[in-house]
């Protein structure tokens, strides 16, 4: 393939998609792989697999011409997004084999083009700032239900990282009173009630033998769908409550499934949310880039690192009006 472009890798816990990205945004195409294609193994060769990963990609499409590498993970990077912290979610035990390395740097050598990561909400939140056409110079929050949960910000049109680079892990707040155990290793997180990996553990507990793909169509309006979709919009409006967006967008994997009750769970937000406000201006959006927004927020990642964009995000060609 002759056509210029960047690649753009979204690791979650249980797919990664990798594809190529034109200059101009578009994608050309993208392909999905189980994360257990990079996430088995030791340690010492976690970067060695991640970039035969990605070089067998390349191959494959015959590229010859990539202007940079972005990786969004699903975990806490530091501030400089030099070095992946922690991806619980990758791994047994509440570590992965990518924690603590430096991954830009490791990569470097494997590449003739510039290598870098970033939190895959981070990536996520881009990516829909774009497709949106967004304003930013107010707040802007990400919310994402996939296998976990996570969520990035946007504020005056940069991304709040936070003191140690951490913020924005939503899905390690303290919320149930049951005290399930999370794959932090913590109890009664909100991913212990509502992710992707809690959802398969209600459908083995109520549903046995109902394809996950078809629990929401089936299931809906049994108690324990109910109180899943309840506490998916309690972390919304925990969210609105706190930080008082412009907008907020909620995607990922469960909230893209067939059937998923969009309006109980717009009800429930508005019911859950503080009233007057900001109950009477929230904004709703769904994540229109489907499951190639990691994959395009990594593109816009790599124009903004390169210069290509003066901003992370596209000037907005629209104002979306919302809920």
């Amino acid at each position: 393939m002759d056509q210029t472009c960047v690649i753009g890798a979204d690791v979650g816990g249980t797919f990664v998609r990798i594809g190529c990205v034109a200059m101009d945004g578009e994608l050309i195409h993208a392909a999905i792989y189980k994360s257990a294609a990079i996430s088995t193994g030791p340690p010492k060769t976690a970067i060695d697999d991640l970039a035969a990963f990605i070089k067998q990609y390349i191959s494959e499409l015959r590229i010859t011409d990539y202007r940079g590498v972005a990786i969004g993970f699903p975990g806490t990077l530091d501030k400089s997004r030099e070095i992946l912290y922690s991806a619980s979610n990758l791994g047994e035990n509440a570590t992965s084999r990518f924690d603590g390395l430096r991954i830009p740097a490791g990569l470097a050598a494997h590449f003739d083009a510039p290598v870098f990561i970033g939190k895959d909400t981070d990536l996520l939140l881009y990516s829909d700032v774009h497709q949106l056409g967004l304003r930013t110079d107010g707040m802007v929050t990400g919310i994402y239900f996939g296998t976990g949960i996570g969520a990035s910000m946007i504020y005056r049109g940069e991304t709040v990282f936070g003191s140690d680079g951490v913020a924005g892990e939503i899905g390690h707040l303290p919320i149930s009173e049951t005290g399930n155990k999370c794959t932090c290793n913590g109890r009664g997180c909100c991913e212990s009630v509502a992710s992707g990996w809690r959802l398969v553990q209600l459908r083995d507990e109520h549903f046995p033998g109902t394809p996950i793909d078809d629990i929401f169509t089936l299931h809906h309006q049994t108690v324990p769908i109910k109180r899943y979709i309840h506490d998916c919009a309690r972390i919304v409006a925990l969210t609105g409550n706190l930080l008082n967006s412009e907008y907020t967008v909620v995607g990922g994997g469960i909230v893209a499934m067939k059937d998923f009750p969009k309006d109980a769970f717009l009800a429930e937000i508005l019911a859950l949310l503080r009233h007057p406000y900001p109950r009477d201006t929230f904004r709703l959006l769904y994540s229109p880039a489907g499951q190639d927004a990691g994959v395009l927020g990594a593109a816009q990642l790599i124009f903004h690192k390169l210069g290509e964009r003066s901003e992370i995000y596209s000037i907005p060609v629209k104002r979306e009006k919302g809920v």
